[in-house]
């Protein structure tokens, strides 16, 4: 008796084990952030969100009302390009995911990311363990070298899709990557599958397109009388072979360690923002605004920006600080000066003025709110009079 209730004990307590090491899709930023028009929008995902992260783990950003052009941007906080070729405008149309390469895991754990474009919305970001997905050959060639004249295509076969499922990743392996290297999948019809991948950029590590639709998986069992599904097209790489990616996790319903966006305000009459943007201590923060809300401005205006400083910044010996840029090329000081001008930050609600030179730059280009070492709070156009 007593060797059957160890015996039963025992194969409890493994259960537990296995249950708590389970592996799941971890949620490591929480939404709503709106990313709106003009590339002006942003958010930087936080280093330590990203420090049990191992190379082959897929982030996955999903998101809601996005626009038909709407495009995402994985970019690096150190110069604001993307942490890899094929992550620097991707199409909007569902979620979107991004495999993390050496290369990439090591940037993020060491400054975090940023995830910037335009005209969609971010409701969360989680992070699926490479143990956690399965990968199947199901085309192995023959390999084709995709011209740079784009005038070169494989078909494949229907059969090769046959065991794809609504989630899954159909990944197509490359090699002989050349600068500016893209990728265009076709169905039968010569028409693309969707926009994302018409015209899509390509790096070593090759393209994923997930299934994230039913009206996707219909294409694909779709064939013309030759049993042709798809075309891969594009120009200047190597094409390989294709594989099915498939994921095995749950979703972890603990979101304790998982960072937040900011509330989002509704703007009132006069606001040009209203949140809570941080603007860190590497100086990779900033703000953008466009041109159409200045088209009105006369040099009676001016802008009230309100700010929190951050803490800890004595004891990081850090001098918080804040300058206005013209929006276009290499971000001029908006005064006109040729080095930019600084404003230290005491705590009170910086007041910039406008003159003639300032303001033909507002109304042509917008403005850039850049600086460190602070959490801008809100930006509102008033008339001095």
């Amino acid at each position: 008796m007593k060797i059957r209730t160890l015996y039963i004990i025992t194969l409890l307590t493994g259960w537990i084990f296995s249950a708590t090491v389970t592996a799941a899709e971890k949620t490591i930023l929480i939404g709503p952030k709106t990313i709106g028009a003009g590339w002006k929008d942003n958010i930087v995902i936080e280093s330590k969100q990203f420090q049990q992260a191992g190379v082959g783990d897929i982030m996955t950003v999903y998101t809601a009302e996005a626009k038909r052009t709407a495009q995402i941007a994985f970019q690096d906080p150190k110069d604001w390009q993307a942490v890899a070729p094929e992550y620097g405008a991707m199409s909007v149309q569902g979620p979107v995911r991004m495999t993390l390469t050496a290369d990439i895991l090591a940037k993020i754990q060491e400054r975090g990311l940023i995830l910037g474009g335009h005209d969609y919305k971010i409701m969360q970001v989680t992070l699926i363990p490479a143990s956690e997905m399965t990968e199947t050959i199901v085309y192995k060639g023959p390999s084709m070298t995709l011209k740079d004249d784009w005038s070169t295509s494989v078909p494949i076969s229907k059969k090769v899709f046959k065991n794809v499922k609504v989630g899954d990743g159909i990944r197509f392996h490359v090699s002989k990557v050349k600068p500016g290297a893209a990728l265009k999948l076709m169905d039968m019809t010569w028409n693309v599958m969707d926009p994302s991948v018409d015209g899509c950029q390509i790096g070593e590590n090759g393209y994923t397109y997930y299934i994230n639709e039913q009206s996707q998986l219909i294409k694909l069992q779709l064939a013309g009388p030759d049993g042709i599904s798809m075309r891969v097209g594009g120009k200047s790489f190597k094409f390989e072979k294709i594989s099915i990616v498939s994921c095995t996790a749950q979703p972890d319903e603990d979101y304790s360690t998982a960072q937040r966006a900011p509330k989002e305000y509704k703007l009132q009459p006069g606001e040009l923002f209203h949140g809570e943007k941080t603007f860190p201590n590497d100086w990779s923060g900033n703000l953008r605004l466009t041109a159409e809300p200045f088209q009105e401005c006369t040099e009676n205006d001016v802008l009230i920006v309100s700010y929190q400083l951050l803490p800890g910044l004595k004891e990081a010996h850090v001098d918080p600080k804040m300058s206005f840029r013209e929006n276009k090329g290499s971000w001029r000081d908006l005064s006109g000066s040729k080095e930019p001008v600084w404003m230290d930050l005491n705590g009170t609600d910086v007041v910039l003025t406008f003159d003639e030179n300032s303001l033909d730059k507002l109304k042509t280009s917008g403005l850039v709110v850049t600086g460190l070492g602070f959490i801008l709070t809100k930006i509102e156009l008033v008339s001095a009079q």
